[in-house]
């Protein structure tokens, strides 16, 4: 058996294999179980700082599924007002302890400790009175910040970090959340509340409301985070909602019956989208420069506007000049490459809107060729490439012009290698770095603009390219994990 540390997934791809190959019954599922989160405190005058709520407790791991029997799942609620705790969230045996408020108004002089929890809230200061933070659940969240014995409350407890302390004038920080790429986008949850001050505490990432000198701000709805604290007659911030999400590999059986509000979406194998005003760019390197050997360069494209161009395997900067670059007139479905010497034109309709179309542009001993979905659709000889220092991007062109609406997935870049110099069967599985890949995207959640080749390149973003769960390879085949995503109560049968 191979020792070492291991991933949630892997353990679990590790249990699968070992107990139940060959039955699509599902064995066991990831978790991550997300309390609702503490109320933030109210406020009582100037010489009165509440603290922030506690985040709420936060679990993740493996369960094992017993077939056919109901699992109940609970999406903890929010801390409604001050001194007001969140609710825990469940799913079957596993229960993520609700966060911790912090006390306000309404308590007297005197010390004002924060409430325990998932994590604790942030202790509270009245007239120069200091409190010490709510503790936090072992394995779920952390303590509360201090107030101080001058102005300034503390932080409500995060999931990550414990809440930092008030010192004078000063309201303290929310505790950090934890981020998760359980749902198939990196989220961070169970950040703590921001205290109250002279200076007002910020909340911790991960949903925290931040402190505010009439009304703090609540936790951010489904993160679990604590609400801000607040000074003067406003209300503390109310805590965040929590959440329930579970993913397992797609080749295992979706759920019986599902109830309670969800959603069902996929994670793993997807897909890079472009608002029109993005892209991803990889730094000019002579691994990227094409001159006059056999090359591939292969991605798939989801054009979904039809009023502009979309660039992809673009290394043409109008400061620079033109190196190469393959562009798709979404007017037209027209394909064309564009190289400092000839250029090869598809004719009108070649690539469709609103659907995948692997896309290929290979040099075999001096002649290059285009396909569309394994289709040749172009061909010219003798067209040659001046190397220069653009940068390789997706998604536009590096000085800003024409960028794409759409999707992008799995884009490889191999020299020295023409894969395709006839038609052929378009892969039905991700792409691998085969010999001579110099880049490869594979645009799965959690990295998805990674460069899984050996030089590792590390990309950069214009705008806000995101990844989406759009794919052009079917679920069920293995390159994704289904996820289900309670915002309220339900219960899942398997």
């Amino acid at each position: 058996m191979p020792n070492g540390i291991f991933s949630l997934k892997q353990q679990l791809q590790g249990l699968i294999q070992k107990a139940w190959t060959g039955s699509q019954t599902t064995p066991a599922v990831e978790y991550l179980v997300v309390a609702g989160g503490g109320a933030g405190g109210k406020g009582q005058g100037s010489t009165y700082d509440a603290g922030g709520g506690g985040a709420g407790g936060l679990l993740v791991g493996l369960s094992g599924i017993t077939v056919g029997s109901s699992i109940t799942v609970t999406v903890g609620a929010g801390g409604a007002s001050q001194a007001s705790n969140g609710a825990n969230s469940v799913f079957g045996s596993i229960t993520a302890t609700g966060g911790g408020a912090a006390v306000g108004a309404g308590s007297g002089p005197g010390t004002l400790p924060g409430q325990s929890g998932g994590s604790g809230g942030g202790a509270s200061q009245y007239a120069g009175s200091g409190s010490t933070g709510g503790s936090g659940v072992s394995g779920q969240g952390n303590a509360g910040g201090s107030s101080s014995t001058g102005s300034g409350s503390g932080g409500g407890g995060g999931a990550g970090t414990i809440g930092l302390n008030g010192i004078s004038g000063v309201g303290a920080n929310g505790g950090a959340g934890v981020a998760s790429a359980i749902s198939g986008t990196v989220t961070t949850y169970a950040g703590g509340g921001g205290g109250s001050g002279t200076a007002m505490g910020s909340g911790g990432v991960g949903g925290g409301g931040a402190a505010g000198s009439s009304s703090g701000t609540a936790g951010t709805t489904n993160t679990g985070g604590g609400g801000g604290g607040s000074q003067n007659t406003g209300n503390g911030g109310a805590g965040g909602s929590g959440i329930v999400i579970i993913s397992y590999p797609d080749t295992y059986n979706a759920p019986s019956a599902l109830t309670g509000t969800y959603t069902a979406s996929t994670s793993g194998s997807g897909s890079v989208y472009f608002n029109g005003s993005s892209l991803f760019s990889f730094a000019n390197n002579t691994a990227l420069q094409l001159a006059t050997g056999d090359f591939t360069l292969e991605t798939w494209i989801y054009p979904t506007a039809t009023n502009t161009y979309f660039h992809f395997f673009s290394k043409w900067n109008s400061a620079t000049g033109l190196e190469y670059q393959l562009t798709l007139n979404t007017s037209t479905g027209v394909l064309n490459n564009n190289v400092s010497g000839n250029t090869m034109t598809s004719a009108s309709s070649a690539v469709a809107n609103n659907t995948w179309s692997h896309i290929a542009w290979t040099r075999s001993s001096g002649t290059d060729r285009l396909f569309v979905n394994g289709i040749q659709v172009a061909t010219t000889t003798g067209g040659t490439i001046t190397n220069g220092t653009s940068n390789l991007c997706f998604g536009g062109r590096q000085d800003g012009s024409y960028y794409a609406t759409g999707y992008l997935s799995n884009a490889r870049f191999i020299k020295g290698t023409a894969l395709y110099t006839s038609n052929f069967t378009v892969p039905t599985a991700p792409l691998t770095a085969i010999t001579n890949t110099q880049l490869l995207v594979n645009t799965v959640s959690g990295a998805y603009v990674a460069d899984s080749s050996s030089n590792s390149f590390t990309a950069s973003f214009t705008g806000s390219p995101t990844w989406n769960q759009l794919s052009p390879f079917a679920t069920g085949l293995g390159y994704k994990n289904r996820v289900y995503t309670w915002t309220s109560s339900g219960t899942v049968t398997f």
